[in-house]
């Protein structure tokens, strides 16, 4: 499992939005377009989230890792 940082989850937040291009993730966070480009690949890489379209940098979400942490705990009294 990645270690989120601040970045990553303001990214996912946006997913949830819908599939998103690399530029609109760069306007939308402030951060540059090499920042976001290598947290996209981090995202990618852990399974989280699929480039769709190679030309034009369209990201779709996969998976929010932060959905699924209080799932894992044992819920039984």
């Amino acid at each position: 499992m990645v270690r989120l940082k601040d970045v990553d989850k303001q990214i996912l937040d946006l997913f949830h939005e819908g599939d998103r291009t690399q530029s609109y993730l760069v306007d939308e966070t402030g951060y540059t377009r090499q920042y976001i480009h290598q947290r996209l690949e981090v995202l990618e890489a852990a399974g989280y989230i699929e480039n769709i379209h190679a030309k034009s940098a369209l990201y779709h979400l996969l998976t929010d890792p932060r959905e699924n942490t209080e799932d894992d705990q044992d819920t039984s009294s």
